[in-house]
């Protein structure tokens, strides 16, 4: 007995073993199988990257290519080929596509698809600048002068003195003197500053306002007085009143009421005052005047904020030449002069009035001076008439879809990546 156990012991152990061992090489071919598809899966993926970014590459250098690209790869280590083109999904929006061919020895062909959506025109507010000006004329920046966030000319910028740009400056054309530290040209660039580069376009009109007003804002025919008022302690309860000028109707409006859109606009001429509690957009289809300060009930500087308002005129923005402008003027808001400028009434007989502080943007198609200068003994020019200016830049303005209600903006021809898409081993390459 013992000896026959033996034998149906070692025959046991035996058909186990070679269990185990058929199993260890199943395993052992599965785990080949598996490196192998995983290593012919990034192949082909790798094939598609490949063709996404040759097609990235050729719209970096010309993005008026429209076309297909092929490429077949010889090199042993990922023989295949990619195919890359490019489709006009209509809207502003256009599509790369990248699709791979990999010859696998197990499953056959494989092909990988990468689609990558572009947004080719971007709207941005113009807001976004501290300053910006389509036209500069024969306006000089000065000592004394400030601006605090991004500034922009699509004309040249002229400089007698030592202004002081404390966010980046940009000019479609030039300085004037065209070196930064030489001849009267000391100004101060805190940034840095560029030259030479692509113009801002300005809004073709103010058509976008007109039809807010038209549906859900305020329009009255006459010359109107906007005065703005904080509500209570609360936020958000801000009243308005609106004075015809013709007929000495008054109008009252809450800024946050339900079916107001927040646009205020007035076919003639606009003159504004007061304190914003809420969003509003003042617009004139002639011309707006600064009577008084126009401020927040929040100052963003020092706290949060919701405040914004925008003041948009067809022609100028005018400070008064008034009492209370007569020592300094404060205005928080995104000015926009579309076809003028932002100027001070009589300039040449003003007095001196202190500084002009904006805290917002300010938006015009042509500078003109709000202060006057004249060189005094020390050969340095000093403020004779109206305002130096101190801009300073609402930094919530940065954010794009932060804007006054309908403010508006420009378009630049991008190629925004607005989605990626990558898929594994698509059955048709179509």
């Amino acid at each position: 007995m013992g000896g026959r156990a033996s034998i149906v012991l070692v025959l046991g152990f035996a058909i186990i073993l070679g269990y185990i061992s058929i199993s260890l090489n199943s395993y052992s071919t599965s785990a080949v199988t598996n490196m192998t598809s995983y290593v012919e899966g990034t192949a082909s993926h790798s094939l598609a990257l490949a063709g996404v970014n040759a097609g990235l590459s050729k719209l970096y250098q010309d993005t008026t290519w429209d076309g297909v690209m092929a490429q077949t790869l010889d090199d042993r280590n990922i023989p295949g080929s990619f195919t890359t083109s490019l489709h006009d999904l209509g809207g502003y929006r256009k599509m790369l596509r990248s699709v791979s061919t990999f010859g696998s020895w197990s499953t056959g062909m494989l092909h990988d698809t990468i689609e990558v959506t572009f947004n080719t025109r971007r709207l941005n507010s113009l807001s976004m600048y501290a300053w910006m000006t389509n036209n500069t004329g024969n306006v000089f920046w000065s000592d004394g002068d400030t601006v605090w966030g991004r500034a922009h000319s699509n004309g040249n910028v002229h400089i007698s003195g030592s202004p002081v740009f404390m966010d980046k400056s940009t000019s479609s054309k030039h300085f004037d003197p065209p070196t930064v530290g030489k001849g009267t040209n000391m100004a101060i660039f805190k940034n840095g500053y560029e030259t030479g580069v692509a113009p801002v376009a300005m809004p073709p009109d103010l058509s976008d306002l007109i039809a807010a007003s038209l549906s859900g804002g305020r329009r009255y025919i006459h010359d109107i007085e906007v005065t703005v008022t904080a509500g209570t302690a609360a936020n958000n309860d801000g009243v308005g009143m609106v004075k015809d000028l013709a007929t000495g109707v008054i109008d009252t409006f809450n800024l946050s009421g339900g079916g107001f859109n927040g646009v205020i606009l007035g076919l003639a001429d606009v003159s504004v005052k007061g304190v914003v509690d809420g969003a509003i957009s003042i617009v004139a289809l002639q011309n707006i005047r600064v009577t008084d300060d126009i401020v927040y009930e929040r100052n963003p500087r020092f706290g949060t904020s919701d405040d914004l308002l925008g003041l948009i005129a067809e022609n100028d923005i005018t400070i008064s030449d008034n009492i209370p402008n007569h020592t300094n003027c404060e205005i928080h808001a995104c000015i926009l002069a579309r076809d003028g400028s932002m100027v001070a009434e009589d300039l040449s007989s003003l007095p001196i009035c202190g500084q002009l502080h904006t805290l917002g943007s300010i938006i015009q198609n042509t500078e003109q001076e709000v202060g006057l200068y004249k060189a005094k003994g020390s050969g340095k020019p000093e403020l004779t008439n109206g305002f130096a200016k101190d801009f300073r830049y609402d930094a919530r303005l940065s954010d794009p879809s932060f804007r006054p209600p309908f403010f508006p903006g420009f378009y630049v021809k991008a190629y925004a990546i607005s989605n990626w898409w990558e898929s594994y081993r698509v059955s048709s390459p179509w």
